[in-house]
């Protein structure tokens, strides 16, 4: 039963981080293709921002056999470690934009492309029965 319930959380917080993901990709391609600027969608991918990094504490708590506080610490470490290392990254893609706006929101808009990709990848592993891991039989377990 906890596996199924897992598998929904997962699958929750992974659509909430695909829509917004979405929502940071669709501000960006609106800004630079009309030269409009929607705050709405930046609070909102915000959010999705955030749930990605749920979803991938969640993921990595769940891809790995042990103790469950090591399963634990090691999710939360990720999952900081993931939104440093996407932040870093969508630093680094916007720099040839023109500071201000432009570069912000290309800024952006990679932060959402990143964990847009993140939330269909556990979307995809919750959805075909690749995530959690089984825990091992006794059997297994005495060898």
């Amino acid at each position: 039963m906890s596996v199924a319930v897992s598998r929904v959380v997962l699958g929750v917080l992974s659509a909430l981080t695909i829509i917004g993901g979405a929502a940071l990709v669709v501000m960006v391609v609106v800004y630079f293709g009309t030269s409009e600027y929607v705050p709405e969608l930046t609070e909102f991918g915000g959010w999705g921002t955030i749930t990605g990094m749920f979803a991938l504490a969640l993921y990595v708590a769940g891809a790995f056999h042990g103790p469950l506080p090591g399963r634990i610490g090691a999710g939360i470490g990720l999952a900081g470690a993931g939104y440093f290392a996407s932040t870093i990254i969508a630093a680094l893609v916007s720099l040839p934009a023109h500071r201000g706006g432009p570069q912000g929101n290309l800024e952006d808009g990679t932060l959402g492309f990143l964990w847009l990709v993140a939330g269909a990848f556990f979307a995809w592993r919750a959805a075909t029965g690749r995530w959690p891991v089984e825990p091992l039989s006794s059997a297994a377990q005495e060898r």
